[in-house]
């Protein structure tokens, strides 16, 4: 055998390789793709996050003397002043 036969031969195993590893790859394919999904109704609990309420203790409503009022007077008078300018 000289070095063109073997060089041949490489050439020819190589390819039908290839070939043989993709037909697997696509059957492979073909069957994750016919796998059918879970669907939503299956699952009991959350699938992935837990929702998170932070505690509410400490935390009140502002009084009506409170400075968040007096800032929200300040930008209606600031809406006035723009219309007139």
């Amino acid at each position: 055998m000289n070095i063109v036969d073997l060089l041949v031969t490489i050439v020819v195993v190589t390819i039908l390789v290839t070939i043989i590893l993709a037909v697997i790859t696509y059957i492979a394919y073909k069957l994750r793709l016919s796998r059918e999904p879970l669907r939503s109704n299956d699952i009991d609990g959350p699938q992935y996050f837990i929702s998170y309420l932070p505690p509410t203790a400490g935390l009140e409503k502002p009084t009506e003397g409170s400075p968040s009022d007096g800032a929200s007077e300040e930008v209606a008078g600031l809406e006035e002043h723009a219309t007139e300018a």
